[in-house]
């Protein structure tokens, strides 16, 4: 008898606790930069508390934050082979500016591309003329509107590198003239390089823009179940306090 209510208590316990497992849901993230993945290896940066922001407000999934290579990230989405959602985007990007292809949710982080130069040689960009003549830093693959037309066009010479903060390094190398880097990137690795007053930004950025979630069609009651966790980030101070963090 005695073994027999163990053994519906040991049943009872499996069932209950599968009863209660979170649904593992992937969020991509193909910015390798600070904040948003300052390392990869340990799992640190905005993109990864996000995540785990999510995990403390939900009892139905559990979210992870997994980085994907742009490249591969285009391909699952071309091939209908997303499952998971992406975080940090913008329909523009992924060519959904009437917001039909894909759920998007409300902005996670406002950003914009800075037109980065040397304090003692500033460059105001007033379009993409004013960089006319001028050595422009890029990241490799990456393309900047208006700007892309006059490197063909070999009225700018661009040179590429791999991420944001080598952009940095070739100015202050005196290789570029000027570089498009990415606010948010730009003002942590102020801080962290002790890098005050040596760059100039011009008082019109390139771009500025929302970085959102997108979430394939599939996963709808999953984006509705997190939808208004994110519209509310901004009333939210533990949410303040990890953007506080970078």
């Amino acid at each position: 008898m005695k073994c027999l209510f163990l053994f519906f208590l040991i049943t009872f316990n499996i069932c209950n606790a599968q009863a209660y497992e979170k649904t593992l849901v992937s969020i991509y993230a193909y910015h390798l930069k600070p904040p948003f993945i300052v390392s990869e290896e340990n799992h640190q940066g905005l993109y990864y508390d996000f995540s785990e922001y999510l995990n403390e407000k939900s009892q139905q999934y559990t979210f992870k934050t997994v980085f994907v290579p742009r490249k591969r990230v285009e391909l699952m989405v071309d091939n209908g082979q997303l499952d998971g959602m992406l975080l940090g985007v913008n329909p523009i990007w992924f060519r959904d500016k009437q917001e039909k292809r894909f759920l998007w949710s409300a902005n996670i982080y406002h950003d914009q591309d800075e037109m980065v130069s040397l304090s003692k040689t500033p460059t105001e960009y007033t379009g993409p003329a004013s960089l006319k003549g001028k050595v422009l830093g890029g990241v490799r693959g990456f393309s900047y509107f208006g700007v892309d037309d006059l490197v063909k066009s070999g009225e700018v010479e661009r040179h590429d590198t791999i991420g944001e903060r080598e952009i940095l390094m070739m100015l202050l190398a005196g290789r570029v003239d000027v570089g498009i880097v990415s606010r948010s990137t730009y003002q942590y690795l102020l801080r962290k390089e002790n890098w005050q007053n040596i760059f100039h930004l011009s008082k019109q950025p390139h771009d500025n823009y929302q970085r959102r979630l997108m979430a394939p069609l599939q996963l709808k009651s999953i984006f509705e179940h997190i939808a208004p966790m994110i519209e509310n980030l901004p009333d939210d101070p533990k949410w303040q306090a990890i953007l506080d963090k970078y």
